[in-house]
């Protein structure tokens, strides 16, 4: 399998970056990851860390990957004890939290997971073919034909995200993705919504 892979993280106007990003390859799989702090949270940089770390050593020690799905499942729950272990190490101890996204490539075959509102997007022959949905009320809104796509890109919650890791004692449900048979020339972006949210579809088919 022959892929170019790239990476790109600004900090924007905020006093510090909380987004994390993830390229691993073995002989035979890639894992791509993307986590977001959740700024309006104690530390949300410690919780994308932990995230990204999880899945890279997850990926790293893991024999056999016969079954994407469940390894990405089960290495999103351990991401999320991970990050409850964190924050409980901090003192005073606090309640990290951060959306996430990943993707496991094999084969010439992809799988996705994630959790909150960081998206992944499958971009054949100009067009986008397939993205994740995200965990939000405005998601949705969408989802029941209450807001258009224009609507949702001002809603005043679209940025309140309603699974997340971190901050809870059960680890959320994670959504996975259909199994993606890549052809040459797919593009897979994974991204946080600091470029989503502020770049029009459209614009990133076409820069990409």
């Amino acid at each position: 399998m022959s892929y170019v892979a790239g990476q790109a993280n600004r900090l924007g106007n905020r006093a510090s970056n909380q987004d994390r990003c993830l390229v691993v390859e073995r002989s035979e799989a890639v894992l791509l990851a993307v986590a977001d702090g959740m700024g309006g949270h104690a530390r949300g940089d410690l919780a994308a860390q932990a995230f990204v770390d999880t899945l890279n050593r997850q990926f790293r020690a893991h024999q056999g990957l016969e079954d994407p799905a469940n390894f990405l499942r089960e290495a999103f729950r351990e991401a999320h004890r991970t990050i409850q272990r964190v924050g409980q190490a901090q003192k005073p101890p606090i309640q990290p939290m951060t959306t996430g996204v990943a993707c496991l490539i094999q084969d010439g075959v992809a799988q996705w997971a994630h959790v909150g509102d960081s998206r992944a997007y499958l971009i054949r022959q100009g067009q986008v073919a397939l993205r994740t949905r995200d965990h939000t009320r405005v998601a949705e809104m969408v989802e029941s034909g209450l807001l258009t796509e224009q609507q949702a890109r001002l809603h005043p919650l679209r940025n309140h995200v309603s699974l997340c890791l971190g901050g809870t004692e059960q680890p959320p449900p994670v959504t996975l993705g259909p199994k993606v048979y890549l052809t040459p020339g797919d593009i897979l972006l994974l991204c946080s919504d600091g470029l989503w949210s502020a770049v029009s579809e459209s614009r990133l088919v076409n820069t990409l």
